[in-house]
């Protein structure tokens, strides 16, 4: 049956033993079930019971396009003025299945037990007739990474979001070193010089689930991909395998704020740097409020926020100020917008000390012209305030304290006396 050999073609893959094995695929295993005269009411039923007319074709249409990706037929050859060969052979294939199940209802006899939706569960699939680049345009739009460039893996699909905090490059503030050094890599990325992981670790509020995805997303051809946490210990080479066909895309994998304490390294060690490398078009991306393990340092590049403190709280005003239009931000101005700013703190209009926070008080600043007009006033007085540092020091201590007990604060201040 020329349609089942269309079916095996596109779907069946090698086992270890490199004998064909059929898909894992709950939906595929029952269109495969209908070439089966013999129980063909029964699947119908089956398929109509979990789908209708619309969701299978979506459905089907992308378990269509990742079989020709398999293949190494990439979205830019479907769309193509002239089909390459193998392309071509794949999409004959493709398209006999589609019309072969669009026909198929009218051999059941409907009087039988078949569900009326059963006998519709076809018509949504294209009607091409023997158009093969019609048919190719099609299966292009199925692409699950066609129309954004972040995406959430959840239970082996891709699905797009849009990420509230992604901004230009340019609006971070601060922390030159770890802007310098993002900015790098993801450049290097994109250029194919490097997928060496990132593994990022600050205190909470420093803005690295921001920063990763805005640097990410500021060179072409770059996807974001957001698994969720199990990926990194269950599912990973089930993850890796899904992308290491899309040689069009390069891929970040962004582990955000995972906890290194709990995760079962097993197989992040034996897939990076172990016995298996990633493709070079996939680089994962791990960020936590805790430091990570050696044995996972050593498989990638750390980038480690320095503590938020009174200086690096300046620095962030005066850059703030220079993209505000400054192009030499008085000192005046700078210390005493961060007086300001932990004076606030104190009263407790917030309730950490952190870059996000001051991020959001330096945004009245923008939108109040009567505020601007105030601290330039004040500036010209003779008493400038600068902000507390024993207040970020008393801050980030307990702060420290909570996330990585005594013993951590105990060793800080043994390191402290050492350098003295």
């Amino acid at each position: 049956m020329p349609a089942r050999s269309a079916f095996r073609l596109l779907f069946y893959h090698s086992g270890a033993d490199g004998k064909p094995l059929p898909p894992d695929d709950t939906l595929l295993r029952h269109v495969e079930a209908l070439f089966d005269t013999g129980d063909r009411i029964c699947q119908l039923n089956l398929l109509a019971r979990q789908n209708d007319a619309g969701t299978f074709a979506a459905k089907f249409l992308t378990a269509l396009f990742n079989a020709l990706i398999q293949y190494r037929v990439m979205p830019a050859d479907l769309t193509a003025g002239k089909l390459p060969e193998d392309a071509e052979f794949l999409l004959k294939n493709a398209l006999l299945l589609c019309n072969c199940l669009r026909e198929l209802p009218g051999t059941v006899n409907m009087n039988d037990s078949l569900l009326p939706s059963a006998g519709k569960l076809f018509s949504k699939l294209p009607a091409c007739g023997s158009d093969l680049q019609a048919f190719a345009a099609i299966l292009a739009g199925a692409d699950p990474f066609s129309g954004s460039r972040v995406f959430n893996y959840r239970n082996g699909e891709f699905f797009p979001v849009t990420p509230s905090s992604v901004k230009d490059i340019n609006k971070f503030f601060g922390f030159p070193g770890v802007r310098l050094a993002l900015h790098e890599h993801f450049r290097d990325f994109s250029a194919g010089k490097t997928s060496l992981p990132l593994l990022i670790n600050s205190l909470p509020g420093y803005g690295k689930t921001s920063m990763v995805i805005s640097f990410a997303l500021s060179v072409p051809d770059t996807v974001v991909i957001l698994p969720d946490p199990g990926a990194l210990e269950e599912s990973w080479e089930k993850l890796i395998s899904a992308l290491s066909y899309r040689r069009d895309h390069r891929f970040v994998l962004f582990f955000d704020d995972i906890d290194p304490r709990s995760i079962n390294w097993y197989n992040f060690r034996t897939n990076v740097g172990g016995a298996f490398t990633p493709p070079e078009n996939i680089m994962p991306v791990l960020t936590a409020n805790y430091e990570f393990p050696p044995s996972i340092l050593s498989r990638g590049r750390r980038i480690s926020y320095p503590v938020f403190d009174e200086e690096r709280c300046l620095e962030m005003i005066e850059d703030f100020l220079v993209a505000f239009g400054m192009k030499k931000p008085p000192r005046n101005i700078v210390s005493l917008m961060g007086a300001e700013y932990t004076e606030e703190f104190g009263q407790k209009k917030f309730t950490e000390l952190s870059p996000r926070t001051l991020m959001r008080h330096l945004s009245s600043y923008e939108k109040d012209p009567r505020k601007r007009k105030q601290i330039v006033e004040l500036s010209g007085g003779g008493m400038i305030t600068r902000p507390d540092a024993e207040l970020f020091y008393e801050f980030n201590i307990e702060l420290m304290r909570s996330l990585y007990g005594e013993e951590y604060i105990q060793r800080l201040l043994k390191e402290r006396l050492r350098s003295l």
